[in-house]
């Protein structure tokens, strides 16, 4: 079976950030499977365990720590893991690469995406030439779900008004509790996932629509779920609080603006922690100003980086943080556990996780 056909969601299921945490289990699985597994044939005469795909040249364009290397190393004496390997020899690369850098790499056969989006990778060109693109997703999902919470009860106790007002007393709007409202969640990847638990540890109600057919029985932490072509305008009805959590692509840029935002309850919230091209600015912003929905807690913008003197800032009932969401002291682990992990399995041929479908964007 090709990497290529191992879809992120069948492999990562229902356990969000665990799938991409067993990626140092299943490299193990394929280092012993390297080491242990004797070549059989079948009655012909036919290898039933592919050739490794050694020799394998690694191009390091971002950090991997030297544990992980020499762990790498260590799978063959015919894999070399530097980041001095010359880009014309490249079989793969850890690391944001550009079109101008695709372009001087005849030999390249797998790109790892440092992020979990990857529409800045050059996607037509990778599919032209039909290099495996894997991402980090769920690499960062716990982090983001966390600062979706944090995001959201700055708005909802008051938070962000107190700290901005430097005077003790309250006098904002009564703060509010979340037991028993209704999440939306839009995307229900490994960082929806990981929304839809805390949520339900919140005591709140969870529906969530995604672009992929998935079934509620099998997210123990969502009430209900459906194809977004189906479900977005129920779900956006029914919405106490609105969260993003979707990949950026042609499908999904702008699909939340003036209308969508108007069948939305009032006094309702919505947090944008995907990618701010998501929301169309404009409508949004007309939304907080007429007070139709009480809030929004941003991560991301349209335009990023939102500049010093947009409108957006001086609103009272928005939240903004600079794109540092995924952040935390593990979350770089994470992604370096599944290139690593993912070399063993390209090396050895088996399936790779967290493989973007490029067609698609995710």
């Amino acid at each position: 079976m090709d990497a290529s056909d191992i879809s992120r969601r069948r492999l990562l299921g229902a356990a969000g950030v665990a799938g991409a945490a067993a990626a140092v289990g299943l490299a193990a699985a394929a280092e012993a499977r390297a080491a242990a597994a004797t070549t059989t044939t079948t009655a012909t005469g036919t290898s039933q365990l592919d050739e490794p795909r050694l020799p394998l040249n690694v191009l390091l364009l971002a950090g991997l720590s030297a544990d992980r290397v020499a762990r790498l190393r260590e799978l063959s004496p015919q894999l070399t893991v530097s980041r001095e390997v010359d880009l014309a020899s490249a079989d793969v690369v850890f690391g944001p690469l550009s079109r101008e850098r695709l372009a001087r790499a005849p030999k390249l056969r797998w790109v790892q995406w440092l992020g979990a989006g990857v529409e800045h990778a050059p996607l037509e060109e990778l599919i032209a030439r039909d290099v495996i693109l894997t991402n980090a997703q769920g690499c960062y999902a716990p982090e983001i779900a966390e600062h979706v919470f944090a995001l959201l009860f700055a708005l909802t106790r008051g938070i962000a008004q107190e700290v901005r007002r430097r005077s003790w007393g309250y006098e904002g709007p009564s703060p509010v509790g979340l037991r028993g409202m209704t999440m939306g969640i839009i995307g229900l990847g490994g960082i929806g996932r990981e929304t839809a638990r805390r949520a339900k540890a919140m005591d709140m109600k969870v529906i969530a629509v995604d672009a992929e057919p998935m079934l509620a029985e099998k997210f123990a932490y969502v009430d209900e779920v459906s194809l977004v072509e189906e479900g977005l305008t129920d779900l956006l009805k029914r919405a106490d609080v609105l969260v993003l959590a979707a990949p950026h692509t042609p499908r999904t840029r702008g699909m939340i603006g003036a209308e969508q935002l108007a069948a939305m309850k009032k006094g309702s919230y919505l947090i944008n922690v995907a990618r701010g091209p998501l929301v169309k600015t404009g409508a949004l912003l007309d939304a907080l100003t007429s007070g139709h929905l009480a809030g929004a807690g941003l991560d991301v913008t349209d335009p990023e980086p939102l500049p010093a003197d947009h409108p957006l800032w001086r609103q009272p009932n928005v939240v903004i943080t600079s794109h540092i969401a995924g952040r935390s002291q593990f979350s770089w682990d994470r992604v370096q556990d599944v290139f690593t992990g993912n070399v063993a399995r390209f090396v050895h041929r088996l399936p790779m996780v967290n493989v973007v479908d490029k067609r698609k964007g995710y």
